[in-house]
């Protein structure tokens, strides 16, 4: 009976044994196991794939001995029975592999540790599929703003296919994606304010909000509390509630100041002060705020002659001029006018659910006009033009019903009532087209047939520069 008892126990514990070896060879994950010394008495087969040396290499040899040679960098084991509780660590080992390893203890009835179990996964691959998957998140995201930046159109004052035009849409699009102080420069009309709202739609802070104002519209004993906001009861009549300002409204986005210029010398050193300090204090208040937002100016004036009439503030000057960006007016790039004119046309005949269209002749007429007030003059006139044209073809004659024929032909302003300003005006523009083919005022004196020093004295009375 002894006999059958003991043949029994032997035949279930190599059963047993032979079960857990089983285990330890077609599982996926590694298992080892060690005593209480930290020596491996179990392994299964895939760690030697994984730790990078043969079974035989590992099994009767320590933790410790392990660390010390480089074949795992921590060790579980010996946190495990230091600590003497469960622990979870990342382990990195000499084939390279990088592997989430679980510790487990076990106690006998002492209270002492008999052995440690660990199970180690690996997680290379999946760190790797993880750094794939960021990588593709932001391909994706770079092809998303690529998307956006090539069906983005706010309005059609940014259309454009001149060089002139390539130029400012190339400096756009560097600049808007990097938060700094832009000073956009041009004459009314243009659209500087739409080309703003473009920089800011292009930028990673497109979902905060753009905020503007215009610095000649506000009177000038109010833009100061619209910028800054105040306390409540800072002043007479201020809400007892207090105002955010402008300043607070722009958070992390874009604050759009238009005709900058117009701003009062005042105001203009709390304006440096702010884009120095990149902090603000509300009226009524004694502790300064931090302002975040990019800051977009913009002026049809020239600044920097401005600041030689000490009209604005020098610092503040060069303190908005980091990235200037002038927009070109429409005479100067004659070339876009066939686009835009198209543009306007079907977004008039869809306003008035008309199907008009401009001759060949009419849009080379169109091409000839100096257009003061550039682009937003077109547009009106486009907008005319296909309400009041008699027929579906819009011709030249229709064009000098409202733009007297006398105005085409010179391509300069006749803005002024007098011959002088007629003649200045002319000559102006002469000299810009001669700074354009000619890089010396010597070069512009023989083409002109005046001597050098007369050039030199007519650019500097129209504010002029050779390149």
């Amino acid at each position: 009976m002894v006999e059958r008892i003991k043949e029994y126990d032997y035949q279930y514990y190599k059963e047993s044994y032979e079960e857990h070896q089983a285990i330890l060879e077609v599982v996926c994950d590694q298992i080892t196991v060690a005593d209480r010394n930290g020596i491996f008495i179990r392994v299964s087969d895939s760690c030697a794939e994984n730790f990078g040396v043969p079974k035989e290499n590992i099994i009767g040899h320590s933790c410790y001995e392990l660390e010390k040679k480089g074949i795992l960098s921590t060790s579980v084991t010996s946190k495990v029975l230091k600590s003497k509780r469960e622990m979870t660590i990342i382990q990195e080992t000499k084939a390279g592999r990088r592997l989430m390893v679980t510790g487990k203890p076990l106690f006998d009835d002492a209270g002492q540790i008999y052995r440690v179990i660990n199970v180690s996964h690996d997680v290379t691959l999946e760190n790797e599929l993880q750094r794939r998957l960021q990588e593709t998140q932001d391909l994706l995201g770079i092809i998303k703003q690529q998307i956006q930046e090539e069906h983005f159109v706010e309005s059609p004052l940014i259309l454009g296919c001149s060089e002139a035009m390539g130029t400012v849409f190339k400096m756009i699009k560097a600049v808007s994606l990097i938060n700094v102080t832009i000073l956009l420069q041009g004459e009314t009309g243009v659209g500087k304010s739409v080309y703003a709202s473009y920089i800011h739609k292009l930028s990673p802070q497109r979902e905060q909000p753009f905020i503007q104002i215009n610095c000649g519209a506000v009177p000038a004993d109010l833009i100061e509390s619209e910028l800054f906001g105040y306390a409540p009861g800072a002043f007479t009549g201020a809400s007892s509630k207090g105002k955010a300002g402008l300043l607070a409204a722009a958070k992390k986005g874009t604050l759009f100041l238009d005709e900058i210029s117009e701003m009062p010398q005042a105001l203009q050193v709390k304006l440096l002060h702010i884009l120095q300090e990149r902090r603000y204090l509300r009226i009524g208040e004694t502790t300064a705020k931090p302002f975040t937002a990019r800051v977009i100016a913009a002026s049809n004036r020239d600044l920097k002659e401005l600041v030689k009439q000490g009209q604005f503030r020098e610092d503040l000057y060069y303190r908005l001029n980091v990235v200037p960006i002038t927009i070109p007016p429409l005479r100067e790039r004659s070339v876009d006018i066939p686009l835009l004119t198209t543009h306007f046309l079907q977004q008039a005949n869809n306003k008035y659910n008309l199907h008009k269209k401009f001759s060949e002749q009419a849009v080379q007429k169109l091409q000839m006009y100096y257009w003061p007030g550039n682009v937003r003059e077109l547009e009106n006139t486009i907008e005319r033009l296909t309400v009041i044209a008699g027929g579906d073809v819009i011709d030249v004659n229709d064009i000098h019903s409202i733009i007297p024929e006398i105005e085409f032909g010179m391509n300069v302003d006749h803005s002024g009532t007098k011959l002088k300003d007629i003649l200045e005006n002319v000559e102006r523009e002469v000299l810009k087209k001669a700074l354009k083919e000619h890089k010396t005022t010597r070069k512009i004196g023989e083409m002109l047939g005046i001597d050098q020093s007369t050039v030199v004295k007519k650019l500097k009375k129209y504010n002029l520069h050779t390149n």
